[in-house]
């Protein structure tokens, strides 16, 4: 999920921070159709009630609601409400098509993070509760079995925060993409956006504070390791902003949802959330004075 663990980021030891001068954001297009695009029609295409989900968390059999396939919310008994955001893995977000690269538009992707909760859901794993809540009032729990094989599937990539992947994960993770399943079938960018931030979601008591910088997180798809990007830039919904050959269509939480979704992210918006060529490529001329002469002649720019 594109939501990511945020107390080991903001509580344990800051990974390095790499700072870009500029910030690139690419505005999407905003298409006026209300029509369900065929991308769309797929990716939401309603499939029957799945059968209550269950797992081993500290050796209490619970039945749970998975959110998507790296986060679930205990749904009875005595830890019923608890909610639980699973280490090690990231899948992508399931809100929306915010995700592209590679030859993949924004449904593309977002069907698979569907894939990837469908995948959790069908499996009895055994977890075990790691520490304190996140920044998003989730416990961090450890599924062992779940993380090497949602990876191995290619339906999550490796996801460190603040720590050193686990080895195993890693080379699951390269088998994945050497056989290019999953979220590697259509492209294998060197970063993935994980995350997204604006300036705008600033609190008073951060600028209170002289808080003035925003982060954005992105993760190696070689090693695992996930790091932020400071920046300034006050993002807009549908914004896009790209690392490493991935981009992350920008979506505050309260247009994630029911009829406040804008256009990029309904219908063929979320098809055109896609890495086109540019109108013109440039590369280095061979033109001879003599063939530019002829040219400007004839009128031609």
């Amino acid at each position: 999920m594109s939501t990511h663990p945020k107390s080991p980021a903001r509580t344990a030891a800051r990974p390095a921070v790499r700072r870009l001068p500029r910030v690139l954001v690419a505005l999407l297009s905003l298409g006026a159709l209300t029509l369900v695009s065929p991308g769309e029609a797929q990716a939401r295409k309603k499939k029957p009630k799945s059968d209550p989900s269950y797992l081993y968390l500290d050796g209490v059999r619970e039945r749970v609601f998975w959110n998507d396939g790296d986060s679930f919310k205990v749904m009875e008994g005595s830890r019923k409400g608890l909610k639980a955001r699973l280490v090690g893995y990231n899948t992508l977000e399931s809100y929306g098509p915010v995700h592209f690269w590679g030859g993949f538009h924004g449904w593309e992707l977002y069907r698979i993070a569907k894939d990837g909760a469908k995948f959790a859901q069908k499996g009895e794993w055994t977890c075990k509760v790691m520490g304190p809540v996140d920044g998003y009032g989730r416990a961090l729990v450890e599924c062992p079995d779940l993380r090497k094989a949602i990876i191995r599937k290619g339906y999550a990539h490796v996801f460190a925060v603040g720590e050193e992947p686990d080895a195993e994960l890693v080379e699951a993770q390269r088998q994945a993409q050497n056989e290019r399943l999953g979220i590697w079938s259509k492209g294998i960018p060197t970063h993935i956006v994980t995350s997204i931030h604006s300036t705008d979601e600033l609190t008073d008591e951060d600028r209170a504070k002289g808080k003035t910088n925003s982060y954005n997180r992105v993760c190696d798809t070689r090693t695992g390791k996930s790091f932020v990007i400071e920046h300034t830039t006050p993002f807009k919904p549908c914004d896009a902003w790209c690392y490493g050959a991935s981009c992350m269509v920008y979506l505050p939480f309260d247009v994630r949802f029911g009829d406040k979704r804008p256009a990029c992210v309904v219908g063929d918006g979320g098809e055109r959330n896609r890495l086109v060529a540019a109108p013109v490529l440039g590369y280095p001329s061979t033109e001879t004075k003599d063939d530019k002469s002829a040219r400007q002649a004839r009128g031609d720019k």
